[in-house]
């Protein structure tokens, strides 16, 4: 009897150690900068049964986890802090918990770039309004402005990019702002936009038409003085009468 219980005990040591003896350890990216990605990675051992998973980060607004009931997927980075990553492994008998962390840094500050094409138009033409993300930070808002000349409409401010048609003269300026994920902002970008008249020829012919006509009178006069110098000699017959 004694034998039978032994090897009982044995065999349940054993059962137990295997299903127990699920790992995952989990490895993270040791450090990611705001707006940086990385990867999640379970490195399960002796998984048994096909394991599920269960990431989960905390803070849970640090990052975003693209699949988190993968065995890896992608972090993105939200927020400056030290977070910490959990993984949650089954076999569907037994479970464990691994975890490990991430240091998140704040992100370099981002930079914009407004450009207006084109930049000169006339009256009832349409130009573009383009600001975009030039720095080392990604600008993920991008907001436009007017600062200056007659009141134009913008449609989609946010997005950094406008087309606007003004129906009146003068110089327009925008500026556009950036920002990112966790809310460093940018410096502005200026650019203007000059809407100049619509020439169709019209005042030069008017001009033209004036101009030929002035000729044409001084020559008229330049005639009437020699009309007139010519009735000299009828004051001459005069005279002998």
């Amino acid at each position: 009897m004694a034998w039978r219980w032994l090897f009982l005990v044995s065999l349940g040591s054993w059962l137990v150690a295997g299903c127990t003896s699920i790992s995952v350890a989990p490895s993270c990216p040791s450090d990611l900068r705001v707006g940086e990605s990385g990867t999640l990675q379970a490195n399960e051992s002796h998984a048994g049964a096909v394991p599920t998973y269960k990431w989960e980060a905390v803070p849970a607004d640090a990052v975003t986890l693209e699949s988190p009931t993968a065995s890896a997927t992608k972090v993105d980075a939200l927020k400056a802090g030290d977070v910490l990553i959990r993984l949650t492994a089954s076999d569907s008998l037994f479970q464990t918990v691994s975890e490990c962390h991430v240091v998140i840094t704040q992100g370099g500050s981002p930079t914009v770039l407004l450009t207006i094409d084109p930049s000169q138009i006339a009256v009832g033409d349409s130009a573009v309004l383009f600001c975009a993300s030039t720095g080392e930070a990604a600008a993920v808002t991008r907001t436009l402005s007017q600062v200056d000349g007659p009141a134009v409409t913008l449609d989609s401010l946010s997005e950094g990019v406008a087309t606007i048609t003004p129906d009146e003269l003068g110089d327009f300026t925008f500026n556009c702002v950036g920002g990112t994920a966790d809310g460093v902002i940018s410096e502005l970008s200026v650019a203007t936009l000059t809407v100049v008249a619509v020439s169709d020829g019209t005042n030069n012919g008017n001009t033209n038409g004036n101009v030929n006509d002035n000729t044409a009178g001084d020559g008229g006069t330049t005639d009437n003085s020699n009309d007139n110098g010519g009735r000299t000699p009828r004051g001459g017959r005069s005279g002998r009468g």
